[in-house]
Parts: C-alpha cells; sequence; structure tokens
C-alpha cells in the first residue's frame, strides 16, 4: 500500500482508515474487495469480481490480489491462534534448511 499510496511512512493504522484516504478508483476498489474478502468471504459474489474489473483490474490481478488477500489472512488467523505476536516466529519453530541429495 506504501507504493500505491506513495506514502512511505504509512502506519498499519491504514488498514482500518483507508476509506478517509483520498485514493484513486483503482487502489479503492481493490481495498473494499480485499476487506469483503477478509471479513465475510463466504458472501463474495461475481457483482465483487466485475467491480474489480470497472475499475480498472484485469484477470491476473483480481487473481494475484485473491491470492496475497487470502495469504495474509491465513497467516494472520494463525498468529492469532497460537497466540503469538504479530510477525513473530517462535525460534523452536524455525525447520532445518533443506539440503538436497544430502550434499551440501
Amino acid at each position: 500500500m506504501r507504493r500505491l499510496t506513495n506514502d512511505e511512512h504509512l502506519s498499519a493504522e491504514f488498514a482500518t482508515t483507508w476509506p478517509t484516504y483520498e485514493l484513486d478508483e483503482k487502489t479503492r476498489a481493490l481495498l473494499t474487495y480485499a476487506k469483503k474478502l477478509t471479513q465475510e468471504s463466504s458472501m463474495m459474489e461475481e457483482a465483487d469480481f466485475e467491480a474489480l474489473r470497472e475499475a480498472g483490474w484485469e484477470e491476473k490481478g483480481i487473481y494475484e490480489a485473491t491470492a496475497l488477500v487470502s495469504l495474509f489472512n491465513y497467516s494472520g488467523r494463525m498468529e492469532a491462534a497460537s497466540g503469538l505476536p504479530m510477525d513473530e516466529v517462535p525460534k523452536e519453530a524455525r525447520f532445518a534448511e533443506g539440503k538436497p541429495d544430502g550434499r551440501g
């Protein structure tokens, strides 16, 4: 979002205050879509995708946005369910690096 808004100092607060920002139609459509996908995923319908298309999003961009929003929702729920602080993985939960064919 820092790149889309040209605001390098954008804080995490933006996640809830974005509707008050002056945003271009394409960015606003994406954030509206992301919010609904996050909060009401079972309510998604063709009109949600059509709103993105009308704002200038192509199918590849819609797919990539959906994948990213879904990934962040998954990781956020994992953090919440495990009681972990945001963006912090316990040292003992880290996997050892894989070494192909036992060489390395």
